[in-house]
């Protein structure tokens, strides 16, 4: 990257005599994990922390806490900026528009995946920016994506960004009583967006977004986080989002487990049959901060809504006939046809409160009329990180001498009988019953310490990790190798 705004002027063709204003909502799917027989399905990554009356644009980067609530209907979501560590890049160096190409390349796994519309924050040098990207190189057709937006103030903001060649027509229609309407429009192996500068940092806002269209798109999302470990919040594209600041307000999780004593969750969703659905104890291991116990929830003085994604999109939901508690777990009772679910329903949501200020939401898999739509991509583990050389003799600094691993699928790891070794075959056992969740990561550090669920401890007197070059074996509890990875990477 470079810092020419010539160079950049290249990439990005600035805005040009209109401004846009928006109103958007952020709404989470994948962040949802279920933690039982089937599954790790319940909001995973969910941070509990809120940030009271704050501004993004003084936002510390070393916070922990998210700055925007995201929602759509009764679906609630926190949500960071996305950011990189020590970056002074601008929203247009980061979403890097290349002319010849005229498509964005931004850095990371953003844009390398699926026919997706994508929405996120970016943390830039000075305030934030909100981010439209749709379509990808790696998608063999095109697309168009319509939102009608309000709330992106054109007293406090403009388009910094506008992914299209300056030559020709922009897709960024004239206002309208205070709203605009946008049409994208991409061709195959292609991008297609924006970014909006402002507004994001002012202590009160809301942003509206409404889809009108989306067409070649098979998932609408809005990313979230770190930009090595992203969570992606899979949307309702039938429903508008709206996005806040936090302002203390917090989202946690509850391990929901639909129809506890069948083996597979399927029904009849026509049918006027009850469904049972369980919240248990938060599970082994995890967060306890980011979770809720089953009896904090207290569903005669809070709704306890439960159907399906789209229903509770749009502010939609079955209320429980009955409810009872036994062995520090809550079940509740709802009439199937009012969940509205139909046949293409992958997962069955819960949403509820716990006091003022803190919303809950879990989720798990439903199969309505036996039918499992649920796409999971397979669980791999991945380097994200080698730090093989610290500051100072190594020998003094084993601790600090560590690899990064995390779990870059949907579904829970199982690393029982795994081991971890380098070019000669130094050795680590990976203890028996150590999970790792979806998105989660690890660090394996060279020396000794307290084992932890982000942090493992090879007890060597000795670094592992040559300072110029080795290479990170895994093998699985079969023996086969299911991760190799060499560094200095060429």
């Amino acid at each position: 990257m470079t810092d020419s705004n010539a160079e950049a002027n290249d990439r990005a063709s600035p805005p040009s005599g209109s401004e846009a204003e928006f109103d958007v909502v952020r709404q989470s799917d994948g962040d949802s994990s279920k933690l039982s027989r089937r599954r790790l399905l319940i909001g995973t990554g969910i941070l509990a922390g809120g940030l009271t009356g704050a501004y993004l644009g003084t936002r510390s980067s070393d916070s922990n806490e998210s700055t925007f609530l995201l929602r759509q209907g009764y679906l609630r979501y926190e949500v960071d900026p996305i950011q990189k560590e020590s970056s002074e890049m601008t929203v247009r160096e980061f979403y890097n528009y290349q002319r010849q190409q005229t498509s964005a390349d931004p850095e990371g796994d953003i844009i390398r995946e699926n026919a997706a519309s994508r929405m996120f924050i970016y943390d830039g040098p000075v305030d934030a920016s909100l981010v439209f990207l749709h379509g990808s190189p790696e998608v063999d057709h095109g697309g168009t994506a319509v939102f009608s937006c309000s709330g992106l103030s054109r007293d406090a903001g403009e388009w910094a960004l506008r992914d299209d060649p300056p030559a020709i027509d922009d897709d960024f229609e004239s206002w309208d009583g205070g709203n605009q309407q946008i049409k994208w429009g991409w061709g195959p192996h292609k991008t297609d967006g924006g970014a909006y500068w402002g507004v994001l940092d002012r202590e009160d806002f809301s942003i509206t977004i409404t889809p009108k269209t989306l067409r070649g798109v098979n998932a609408w999302k809005f990313l979230s986080g770190e930009l090595d470990s992203l969570e992606s919040h899979t949307l309702s594209q039938e429903k508008p989002v709206q996005l806040k600041p936090a302002r203390g307000r917090t989202v946690k999780s509850m391990n929901v487990d639909i129809m506890p004593n069948a083996a597979e969750n399927e029904f009849d969703p026509y049918a006027s049959e009850t469904i049972t659905v369980a919240v248990e104890p938060p599970p082994d291991g995890g967060d306890k901060s980011e979770w809720i116990d089953p009896d904090e929830l207290d569903p005669g003085n809070y709704s306890v809504n439960f159907g399906s994604r789209r229903y509770l999109a749009g502010e939609n939901a079955a209320q429980p006939q009955s409810y009872f508690r036994q062995d520090d777990t809550l079940y509740l009772r709802y009439t199937t046809r009012a969940a509205n679910f139909s046949l293409d329903s992958a997962y069955g949501y819960l949403v509820s409160k716990v006091g003022e200020n803190t919303y809950v939401r879990g989720r798990d898999t439903v199969q309505p009329g036996g039918f499992d739509n649920v796409d999971t991509e397979e669980s791999q583990l991945v380097v994200t990180d080698i730090h093989e050389n610290p500051e100072g003799q190594d020998a003094d600094q084993l601790n600090d001498e560590y690899v990064a691993f995390k779990n870059d699928g949907d579904e829970r790891l199982d690393l029982t009988g795994y081991t971890i070794e380098d070019a000669q075959e130094a050795t680590f056992d990976i203890p028996d019953g150590f999970v790792l969740e979806a998105n989660e990561t690890f660090q394996l550090h060279t020396g000794a310490g307290d084992r932890s669920q982000s942090d493992l401890y090879w007890g060597r007197g000795r670094p592992v990790w040559n300072n110029d070059g080795d290479v990170i074996s895994v093998i699985d509890a079969n023996g086969e190798t299911v991760l190799e990875y060499t560094y200095p990477r060429k």
